[in-house]
This record gives C-alpha cells, structure tokens and sequence, in this order.
C-alpha cells in the first residue's frame, strides 16, 4: 500500500484506463462490417439505407457510405459497385448465395 501511496501516477494512470475502457464499451453500437453490393435501377442512397442501416440513422449511414467510397454527392449509378456499412444488428431478408445456386436463398434473422 506504500508503494501505492508513493507513485500515485500508477493509481491515476490505473483510473484513467478504466474510465476509458468504460466509456468504449457504453459507446459502442455494435461492429460494423462492410459489404459490396451492385447498384440496381431505381435505387437511391435512401432506399439503401433503409435496407442496410440497422441502428444507424439515415444521415450517419450515408455519411459513412459517401465517405467510404469517396462521393461528394448523392448521385449514385445503377451497375456500379458501392461499398456500405452493415451493422452486425441488421436484419437480413433473404441474402442470394451466388449466381449459380439461383433457387437456393439464405434466410436469416437476428434478435437484437
């Protein structure tokens, strides 16, 4: 207890990695990966966010989406790829596997 007493910076030290650590995992809203997906006709930033935000508001996915695939605006066009974030909470309808199992569709859905 001495030792503590005499090199109170370790106490310090000790306390500021636990408020941190703490504050990380309060803050945190699930792990976010990242997919790609092919643009389709008639979609839009919005509908997309819809589809894939999760916990996210609309306007931080989009943020996110812009920013990760280096946009400066909202345009975007159907049969290019584009790189979005998907939250780990996200619930997923039915998710193809590959081209060629086209009668064969992944259903999955998680409880938050």
């Amino acid at each position: 207890m001495k030792y503590l007493q005499k090199n109170s910076y370790i106490v310090v030290l000790f306390v500021a990695f636990f408020v941190m650590g703490a504050f990380l995992l309060i803050t945190d809203n699930g792990s976010t990966t990242y997919e790609q997906v092919e643009i389709q006709h008639g979609d839009t930033l919005w509908t997309l966010a819809e589809q894939y935000r999760g916990k996210m508001t609309k306007q931080e996915w989009i943020k996110q989406v812009k920013a990760e695939n280096a946009l400066n605006g909202e345009h975007i066009v159907a049969g290019h790829p584009l790189t979005i974030p998907v939250n780990e909470k996200s619930i997923y309808i039915a998710n193809l596997k590959s081209e060629e199992e086209l009668h064969s569709v992944e259903v999955a859905i998680k409880n938050p």
